[in-house]
């Protein structure tokens, strides 16, 4: 599934990816600059998470209270090898909560659950586009 939005239309794109996600991982591909963290800013909002939500890339791991469950932003940018992701428990969140991994690349190929992955590519003219694939095990 594809979606092309503007910068003024994040609320649609967050609407796309609600509407048509098939599980609670949500996992964000795109270059630096791309909007990730701006998306799951405006899905965090939809999602009723009332805390401030910023980027985790120096914490690893932001957690959200929602009602009695957990929103977890998750920025996997800055680990080198998969042993730091089984030393921080990363895996046990899945399956449990809404989890949203921005720079997933170093887990994506040994996900045993559910997952959708959200491709966010720049185009011109602060354009975006969002290729959404959801992928089950």
């Amino acid at each position: 599934m594809e979606l092309k939005y503007g910068l003024d239309q994040i609320k649609e794109a967050s609407d796309f990816i609600l509407k048509n996600i098939k599980s609670k991982t949500l996992l964000f591909c795109g270059e630096v600059g791309a909007g990730k963290t701006t998306l799951i800013k405006e899905l965090c909002k939809k999602l009723k998470v009332k805390e401030i939500v910023s980027s985790p890339t120096y914490t690893v791991i932001n957690e959200y209270k929602v009602n009695n469950d957990l929103v977890i932003h998750m920025d996997l940018y800055r680990i080198e090898n998969k042993e730091d992701i089984n030393h921080l428990g990363l895996f046990e969140y899945f399956d449990k909560h809404f989890v949203i991994i921005e720079w997933p690349e170093i887990i994506i190929n040994d996900l045993d659950s559910n997952h959708s992955i959200i491709k966010i590519d720049y185009l011109k003219n602060n354009k975006r586009k969002i290729n959404l694939k959801n992928i089950t095990v």
